[in-house]
């Protein structure tokens, strides 16, 4: 079986991935948006230009089915007890907010856990509207009752913390998470245009694998999910497309000795 590898073509076929082998899948597709990624624009004109360009523009239709098929190949994958967790945001196409909740029409097979709320801290600025500063990250499992959710691993100090009433000064994490993204002098950063912070990742690893578990993430881009897993003992496999994002997750992979856990 393949493990610890970044394939380079197209997660619509995973077929080197034995059925139900994958403890967690996590990932976040391309947004179809109508960017071309990998440029800098300010005030509507071009700045700067550098770094691998992609567009992410599908016909609609394309689009949804791409994602049907990579999801359909996910759940094959997917050991009995496993579980997906899918960050997506609002898209704004002609004038009106358009919300991913059509994303939960692939998954009437599994269980939705929670919706969490992704507050991020800055972003693109508007003047009609109010600037949007979150995402949404679906979590899902595919029994109702059976599944890994190692919550002592991911407890955050209690704010309001009193002896008198609870055992501990660590509680639950709510399903809003204000984790930052990754900015221009982030020593994470890298040149991937759509990179997502380890923090997030990390947080749902440990959350939902144990050590030694393998994790999938289909769109693998600079391989913020394989560089995580193996810091924290956990197996990786993924996909993409773009060779020059394998070299860039390949050098951060090879930063990451894997005993922290």
């Amino acid at each position: 079986m393949y493990e610890n590898i970044i394939f380079n073509h197209s997660c619509e076929d995973m077929s080197e991935i034995p059925d139900k082998s994958v403890s967690l899948m996590v990932t976040s597709p391309p947004y179809n948006i109508g960017i071309t990624y990998g440029n800098k624009w300010e005030n509507g004109k071009l700045v700067e230009s550098k770094g691998k360009k992609y567009s992410d523009n599908k016909e609609e239709e394309e689009y949804r089915s791409m994602l049907a098929r990579v999801i359909s190949e996910t759940k094959r994958v997917l050991k009995d007890d496993g579980q997906i967790w899918f960050n997506i945001k609002n898209r704004y196409i002609n004038g009106v907010i358009v919300p991913p909740f059509w994303i939960m029409d692939y998954f009437t097979d599994m269980y939705l856990k929670n919706i969490i709320i992704w507050n991020v801290d800055w972003g693109g600025s508007t003047n009609k509207r109010f600037c949007s500063r979150y995402e949404y990250v679906f979590f899902f499992t595919k029994k109702k009752d059976t599944y890994t959710f190692n919550l002592d691993d991911v407890k955050i100090p209690a704010l309001n913390y009193r002896p008198d009433r609870y055992k501990s000064q660590l509680k639950n994490p709510t399903d809003v998470w204000k984790i930052s993204l990754v900015s221009g002098n982030s020593p994470e950063r890298t040149e991937h245009p759509a990179q997502y912070p380890e923090e997030l990742i990390e947080r749902i690893i440990k959350t939902g694998t144990n050590p030694g578990d393998l994790v999938l993430d289909p769109f693998m881009g600079s391989g913020t999910t394989a560089a995580v897993a193996k810091r924290l003992g956990r197996k990786y496999v993924g996909y993409e497309l773009e060779e020059e994002f394998i070299k860039i997750a390949e050098d951060r992979l090879s930063k990451q000795d894997g005993t922290l856990f």
